[in-house]
């Protein structure tokens, strides 16, 4: 049941972290994608637009210049035949032109390059009306006519005498289905709408099926007309493989960052494992001490009585050595008792305010009687004025520092220096212990705090530990520092007692 349950659980932050972020940012980059496809094709729709309204402009700006210049040409005194001869050449040589009229001012047809059977008109029209009021050129909206019998536009431009009036006018005819053939030639494959100032369509350029995309309008400056056409649209389909594309390197990148907190997560497990077990060890030697130190204490104390008992008997000095190892053993057997004691349960101490510098203080003739004997110089370092109190009990304190100064004085065998500073640091106490021993490799700093490892041969492996416990009791750390053949720093944080 755990094993499915496990499984289950990776399953699901696979797909929480690889694949539904994968899909999400698939679709993201689709949309970056697509929204930059459209607006590419909405510029490339506009550069077209652009391309034909120069044209067809282009073309209305010609016919309007050689319409004025034929006005200034033709005159009312022109003759009748030379009109239609000038009418005639234009035509036949400009096939732009679909009927070119000579009108006067009343609006009746004089000459035409077609044959009209009945009198035709055309002051009706809005566009004689506006040059007969302006005395400009004006081009008319596309509109049937029945002397072409198709759609057309109309450009007027009036002839005038010498006192800048209205005598004549010259009429040139476009047909709708040349400005169309004109913007068919380009041939680029896109729809494109004509359409007048009222909206209404004046002519399309192939059948293309527009889109559902926003149009792009692009206004004519001769002519009061809209060139309109609606971009291409990205299919959903042709982009299916981009889609699988962005999917695959999202998940590829996704799974490398999913190894990596597997593995992260399966480090801290197996930290956590490893912090356990140190603590069931612990825990183990704890509930050793409890049940047995008392137990071994007991008969020790009646061996070393009758120990010394046959010290006052046996006076020979022999028996005497054989007495004096069979102390130390029992002292040595003593201490590793006391070390189990503090590995045990926790016991309930009296913690109160202490200055570390008054219980350094205490403890300096002991440790400088002992650095004397093993040549080393000790050297304390304290601030006279700032006080270093912390909530504590005083003997586990003296516990730590002589353990530590034990073990910096029997790494300096052939002497050396043994310097002890007392300092604050903002909010903590830092007791630092540093000696000029052999120091500690890298391998062995790795172990220093697990329970029985020594370097010693007579050691238990337990003195580091103990101090750790103590420290780890009052909330603060133990750091060590050692490189080998230079020294050892070993340093003491602890909280400052408030106020």
């Amino acid at each position: 049941m755990t094993f499915i349950f496990s499984k289950f659980k990776t399953i699901s932050l696979y797909l929480a972290i690889v694949v539904i972020p994968s899909i999400i940012i698939s679709f993201f980059l689709y949309e970056q994608k697509t929204d930059s496809i459209n607006k590419d094709n909405f510029r490339e729709t506009e550069r077209i637009l652009y391309i034909h309204r120069n044209q067809i402009d282009h073309l209305f700006r010609e016919t309007i210049a050689r319409l004025e210049t034929m006005a200034i040409v033709l005159n009312d005194e022109t003759d009748k035949k030379e009109v239609e001869s000038i009418l005639k050449k234009t035509y036949e040589i400009d096939p732009r032109f679909s009927v070119l009229f000579y009108v006067d001012k009343n609006g009746d047809i004089e000459s035409s390059t077609k044959v009209i059977n009945n009198n035709i008109s055309i002051r009706n029209s809005s566009f004689y009306q506006t040059v007969m009021s302006t005395k400009k050129t004006v081009v008319s909206d596309a509109y049937f006519s029945n002397i072409t019998n198709s759609q057309i536009v109309t450009i007027c431009s009036p002839i005038l005498d010498r006192n800048k009036e209205v005598s004549k006018l010259l009429v040139a005819a476009i047909e709708v289905d040349y400005l169309k053939n004109i913007m068919n030639v380009l041939s680029f494959d896109q729809k494109i709408l004509v359409v007048n100032n009222k909206d209404d369509l004046v002519f399309e350029t192939n059948h293309k099926k527009q889109t559902n995309m926003p149009p792009v309008n692009i206004h004519l400056n001769q002519i009061n007309w809209v060139l309109k056409a609606t971009p291409d649209k990205v299919d959903f389909n042709d982009m299916l493989s981009s889609i699988f594309l962005y999917f695959f390197i999202s998940a590829a990148v996704l799974s490398i960052i999913f190894l990596l907190i597997q593995y992260t997560l399966l480090r801290r497990k197996a930290s956590y494992e490893r912090q356990q077990n140190e603590a069931q060890k612990l825990e183990l030697v704890g509930t050793l001490a409890a049940s047995s130190a008392h137990e071994i204490r007991n008969p020790l104390t009646g061996i070393k009585g009758f120990i010394q008992l046959l010290k006052e008997k046996y006076r020979d000095e022999e028996d005497q050595l054989y007495f004096s190892v069979i102390n130390k053993e029992i002292d040595r057997i003593n201490e590793i008792v006391s070390e189990f004691l503090v590995l045990g349960k926790p016991t309930a101490h009296h913690h109160v305010a202490h200055d570390i510098r008054s219980i350094v203080t205490e403890l300096l003739p002991i440790i400088q009687s002992e650095a004397n004997q093993n040549n080393v110089e000790l050297e304390l370092i304290r601030e006279q004025d700032v006080p270093l109190t912390v909530v504590c009990t005083k003997n586990h304190i003296k516990q730590i520092l002589l353990n530590l100064m034990k073990n910096s004085l029997e790494s300096m065998e052939n002497g050396g220096n043994l310097t002890i500073t007392l300092k604050k640091q903002q909010s903590k106490v830092l007791i630092e212990v540093k000696d000029t021993g052999k120091g500690i490799s890298k391998e062995g700093l790795a172990k220093i705090f697990k329970p029985f490892f020594t370097s010693k041969d007579t050691g238990t492996g337990l003195g580091l530990v103990v101090c750790k416990q103590i420290v780890s009791m009052y909330k603060g750390d133990i750091k060590i520092d050692s490189t080998v053949n230079v020294g050892t720093t070993v340093t003491l944080i602890f909280p400052l007692a408030e106020n």
